[in-house]
């Protein structure tokens, strides 16, 4: 896999979000616990080493075999193939980016509401 970014001229990606397009809305459950389990590393693709040496680039991500672990629905993975197209019985995994921004989102929002719970506790023991 090349690790090259794709780039746009504003940095904006959308996804169709429109109600008319869904049903079965209903709230998001905690994503406390899984977003707290997972490890978030510094590394460099191994092709980025052979290429620059010393001045390949540190990463901040995670490791999609770590991250099947806390939340199996975020990673995919594909076969491998050679140039031919030709299976070669292993397989590589990815995450899905979108979907754990989602579920940090939601954890971001639980953490915001228990501060706001803290605070006001803190302050009802001060006025006392």
């Amino acid at each position: 896999f090349p690790s090259h970014d794709i780039a746009n001229t504003n940095g904006s990606y959308t996804q169709i979000s429109d109600a008319k397009l869904k049903q079965d809305i209903i709230d998001a459950s905690s994503q406390w616990n899984d977003i707290k389990a997972i490890k978030f590393r510094k590394y460099r693709f191994k092709s980025d080493v052979e290429e620059r040496g010393d001045d390949a680039p540190y990463l901040l991500g995670v490791i999609a075999q770590e991250l099947e672990e806390v939340s199996p629905g975020c990673v995919d993975e594909r076969p491998d193939t050679d140039a031919d197209g030709n299976d070669l019985g292993t397989v590589t995994k990815s995450f899905k980016q979108s979907v754990l921004l989602m579920k940090a989102a939601v954890a971001l929002q639980e953490a915001m509401a228990r501060i706001e719970q803290l605070e006001a506790k803190v302050a009802a023991l001060e006025t006392k």
